[in-house]
């Protein structure tokens, strides 16, 4: 009898081909999939950021039961004692960048759970020395004054450029820590407002130079009246705009955008891309990367801004959070900007 013929067997892996269609079936699934992740990653952040600008309404209600104000946006100091608050003559701040005070997110700090680095603040001593407890407290991140969004507010700003009265440079130690919230400064220009040529009624913010307001003073409605902007913060470790600790216009401060006679805007509007579109001293020019800027030490413009689709988180004065259009029509971001002008703020 013949030996019992042993089946061939075939083997079970794959063929060429069906690796292929394999591989070419996960990239496909792959390909759809991932934009719906980014996406879902990106409502995730989004969320946090308005919860984040919410909680600082929060924080700054309590701030004006507690003080009958708001916080101012900034004090700033004479040069001559260091100690005199100076609410609008800036031009005769001998050094800009030595006799910064306090800012509103300094003074908010204990009414977000920060009163410990809030207690450490020499209000005696500039916050731009390179040495000492207030070094210590701008140098650090305070996550809720963070958009998650921001690819850029991981990086704090190290070398802080501006121009004295002299022209000269000058550039303290120490870095500063990021955010990503501007105080409504008023709808006038930076330089307008610090020569006095603002009128108080018509151009107001809510947290100005010296003082904040009172919620009694928003006379156009707390719900018509911008309290806080949302801004994006410098692209490398020069660029100021950002810096939580530092009371400067698109540092925490947020203004401008005012319509003149002929109906132009002062400024570029929200989430503006163009070369040039703020006004800010130290600035990087990186229309690039949504971040156009003039290096000046003049007018003084600032747009807010988010790397958010289609526009920016706004915290109103009764504490409500909008997300406003960047087509937003630049009458009206100029009236969200007065909190007592007397305009009829249209639909946002």
């Amino acid at each position: 009898m013949l030996p019992a013929l042993k089946a061939r067997s075939r083997s079970s892996g794959f063929t060429l081909i069906e690796l292929l269609v394999v591989i070419s079936i996960i990239a496909i699934l792959m390909a759809l999939l991932l934009p719906a992740v980014q996406q879902a990653r990106e409502a995730a952040r989004r969320t946090q950021c308005r919860n984040n600008i919410k909680q600082l309404g929060i924080a700054l209600h309590n701030y004006h039961d507690n003080h009958g104000t708001l916080p101012a946006g900034l004090i700033v100091r004479l040069a001559t004692n260091n100690t005199q608050d100076l609410p609008s003559r800036f031009a005769a701040v001998l050094d800009q960048n030595r006799h910064l005070g306090t800012n509103w997110m300094v003074s908010l700090l204990p009414f977000i759970d920060q009163s410990p680095l809030y207690n450490l603040v020499d209000i005696n001593t500039p916050l731009s020395i390179a040495s000492g407890n207030n070094a210590t407290v701008r140098s650090t991140t305070i996550p809720g004054y963070l958009c998650p969004s921001d690819a850029f507010n991981g990086a704090p700003l190290e070398r802080y450029n501006t121009f004295d009265n002299t022209g000269a440079a000058t550039t303290p130690g120490r870095p500063w820590a990021r955010a990503n919230y501007g105080a409504n400064l008023g709808r006038e220009m930076y330089e307008w407002q610090i020569q006095h040529r603002a009128t108080p009624s018509q151009k107001k913010g809510a947290m100005g130079f010296g003082s904040g307001s009172k919620l009694s003073e928003f006379t156009d409605g707390t719900s018509n009246s911008a309290m806080v902007w949302e801004i994006r913060v410098g692209v490398n470790n020069q660029d100021p705009r950002g810096a939580w600790a530092l009371g400067r216009f698109g540092a925490s401060l947020v203004g401008g955008c005012d319509v003149g006679t002929a109906g132009l805007a002062d400024c570029s509007g929200i989430n503006a891309r163009d070369a040039f579109a703020d006004d800010v001293d130290g600035c990087t020019n990186a229309p690039q990367n949504g971040m156009g800027c003039a290096f000046d030490r003049g007018d003084g413009e600032v747009a807010p801004r988010s790397m958010h689709t289609g526009g920016v988180h706004l915290l109103l004065g009764d504490g409500s959070v909008r997300f406003v259009s960047e087509n937003l029509d630049f009458t009206v971001h100029r009236n969200l900007n007065s909190i007592s002008g007397g305009e009829l703020t249209a639909e946002f």
